[in-house]
C-alpha cells in the first residue's frame, strides 16, 4: 500500500472569528465569551490566576486593554514563577504596566535582599484601593524576624483582608515615630493624633491573620480596636503581648494560639469582655497556651474548642474550669452547639462537667490522648439528668480511639444514656476490619443503646481542615466536620 495513503489524515481545524466580529458570524457558532459585556470580562480577568490574567491580552483584540482595565490580581508564589528572581521581576513589571486599581496583592516569599523594593512595590499607583493583602516574610532570613513596611498600612482605609507573617509590625505610638517612617508613610508635619485615625483604622476590614508575628500589646489593641467591620481574627504564634481584650460588636470568630518557645512576652491570656455576634472560640494549640480563657460576654457563641488541660482556667461567666475539671458550674451557656476538648486518657469527668455548661450541645468531638492517665469516676444518675444527653446530643467523634477496656468504658457511657443520638464515629489507628468492629459492637452493648437511630462508624483516618478555614471559613456551621 502507498505509504502516503497509510499516513494519517492532517486535521482540519476551523478557524476562530475574531473576536471584533459580531457573536455568532463565525463558522464555530455562537462565542458566548465574546457576547459577555466588557466589565463582566474584566471580572473574570481579575479572578484569573496572575499570569494568566496577564496572557488574556494575546487572545485578541478586543481582549489587550482588558487587564489593564480588569483590578490587578497579583500574587507572586510559585505559580507567577518558580525563581524568586524571575518573581522579583515579573511584579516589578507587572506594577509598572498596570494602572491599577488592585484587588490582591499578595507577597507570600519575601526576602531581606528584596527589601528595598518592597517600599517601591507598596508606594505604586496600580495598587490604588487596594482590598486584600497578604504579606508574608521568608522564616529563613537572619536575623528574624523582618520589618514589616510603614508603607503597607496605607491601604489601611480600603482593605477588606490583611495577611501578615514572619514580620516585626511596626510600632506608630507617638514616642517610636520619627521622620523616616513618616517619610515612608508618604506623611509630612501630621499629628499623631491624625495618623492614627488614618493608619490605625481598618473600617471595611473583615478578615485578619497574624502568624508569628511581634506586635506591642498597644499596638494590637489600638489596630484592633480600628477594626470596625471584622468578623474574622486568626492569632497564630505571635509574641509582644501577654494579654489581649476583645470587645468588638462585629467579630464572628477568633483562632488562636500561642507560640512554643517560651519569653518574656508570652501570649498567656485572653479576654473575651463585650463580643456581642462572637459564634466561634477556637484554641488551636492549647497546650501551649494562653493559660487562661475568659468568656464575659458571648451571647451568640456556638463553636468552642479545642480546650485542654493547657488552658489551666477557662472563665464562662461566672463558671470555672480548672484543668479540664468544672470548680463551680454557675452559669451554662446554652447557644453552644459544637465542643472540641483534648482529654488526656477517656476523661469521663471532665467531659461531663462541660456537657452541664453547655446544656443544648449537638456536638462533641473529643481528641484522647491513650497515653495518659484516666478518671472515668462519675456515673450517670438518671434522677439527676443532662440536658443534652437527653435532648439535644446528635453527634459523637472519637479520634484516636484504641478500643481498649478504657476507651470502650467511657464510649458506652454516650451509648447508653444519649437518647437523640443519630451517629456516633470513632477514628482509630487500628485496621477497624469486619471481626475487629463486630467485637467493638459487643463490647459497646450496641443492641441496649439508648437512641434506637445511633449509628455507629469506625474509620482509620479523617480529614482535618486547617486553622484557617475553620476560622476565616464563615460558612461552615460546623468548621471541625
Amino acid at each position: 500500500m502507498d505509504a502516503r495513503r497509510r499516513s494519517p489524515k492532517k486535521r482540519k481545524f476551523e478557524r476562530v472569528p475574531d473576536q471584533d466580529s459580531p457573536p455568532g458570524s463565525g463558522s464555530a457558532g455562537v462565542d458566548l465569551i465574546n457576547a459577555l459585556p466588557d466589565a463582566v470580562l474584566c471580572t473574570i480577568v481579575s479572578l484569573l490566576p496572575t499570569k494568566d490574567g496577564a496572557r488574556t491580552q494575546a487572545i485578541a483584540r478586543r481582549w489587550r486593554p482588558l487587564w489593564r482595565s480588569a483590578p490587578l490580581n497579583l500574587v507572586a508564589d510559585s505559580t507567577l514563577s518558580r525563581q524568586q528572581r524571575k518573581r522579583v521581576v515579573y511584579v516589578t513589571k507587572i506594577l509598572a504596566e498596570h494602572p491599577g486599581p488592585a484587588l490582591r496583592l499578595n507577597l507570600p516569599y519575601i526576602r531581606r535582599r528584596d527589601y528595598g523594593k518592597i517600599d517601591g512595590w507598596l508606594r505604586s499607583q496600580a495598587l490604588t484601593d487596594l482590598q486584600e493583602l497578604h504579606l508574608g516574610y521568608d522564616s529563613q532570613d537572619s536575623p528574624p524576624p523582618s520589618l514589616l513596611s510603614p508603607s503597607a498600612l496605607r491601604f489601611a482605609p480600603t482593605l477588606r483582608v490583611a495577611t501578615f507573617t514572619d514580620c516585626h509590625f511596626p510600632d506608630l505610638s507617638a514616642q517610636s515615630l520619627n521622620f523616616s517612617h513618616l517619610q515612608q508613610l508618604g506623611l509630612y508635619g501630621v499629628t499623631f493624633s491624625a495618623l492614627s485615625a488614618h493608619y490605625l483604622n481598618f473600617p471595611r476590614l473583615k478578615q485578619l491573620t497574624m502568624s508569628v508575628v511581634t506586635i506591642l500589646e498597644d499596638a494590637l489593641h489600638n489596630m484592633l480596636s480600628g477594626c470596625l467591620s471584622l468578623e474574622s481574627l486568626l492569632l497564630e504564634d505571635n509574641v509582644g503581648f501577654a494579654r489581649l481584650r476583645i470587645s468588638s460588636l462585629t467579630l464572628r470568630s477568633i483562632g488562636f494560639s500561642a507560640p512554643y518557645t517560651q519569653g518574656p512576652s508570652l501570649f498567656h491570656e485572653l479576654v473575651i469582655e463585650d463580643a456581642p455576634c462572637l459564634e466561634r472560640l477556637l484554641p488551636l494549640s492549647p497546650d501551649y497556651g494562653p493559660t487562661i480563657v475568659r468568656v464575659i460576654r458571648a451571647p451568640k457563641l456556638q463553636v468552642l474548642g479545642v480546650l485542654s488541660k493547657g488552658i489551666s482556667k477557662l472563665h464562662i461567666g461566672t463558671t470555672v474550669f480548672q484543668e479540664m475539671t468544672a470548680i463551680s458550674l454557675t452559669t451554662t451557656m446554652r447557644t453552644v452547639k459544637v465542643l472540641v476538648i483534648e482529654s488526656f486518657g477517656p476523661n469521663l469527668d471532665a467531659v461531663i462537667g462541660f456537657l452541664k455548661c453547655f446544656p443544648c450541645l449537638e456536638r462533641l468531638y473529643v481528641l484522647s490522648q491513650p497515653w495518659m492517665e484516666m478518671k472515668n469516676v462519675q456515673k450517670y444518675d438518671p434522677l439527676d439528668p443532662i440536658e443534652c444527653l437527653e435532648s439535644y446530643l446528635k453527634r459523637v467523634v472519637w479520634k484516636n480511639y484504641i478500643g481498649d477496656m478504657l476507651d470502650v468504658e467511657f464510649a458506652k457511657f454516650f451509648v447508653l444514656n444519649a437518647k437523640v443520638l443519630e451517629e456516633m464515629k470513632f477514628v482509630s489507628s487500628n485496621s477497624c476490619d469486619r471481626q475487629w468492629k463486630s467485637n467493638q459492637h459487643m463490647c459497646l452493648q450496641v443492641d441496649s443503646r439508648a437512641s434506637p437511630d445511633a449509628r455507629l462508624e469506625f474509620i482509620s483516618c479523617m480529614d482535618v481542615l486547617g486553622d484557617d478555614k475553620r476560622t476565616h471559613d464563615l460558612s461552615m456551621a460546623d468548621p471541625f466536620e
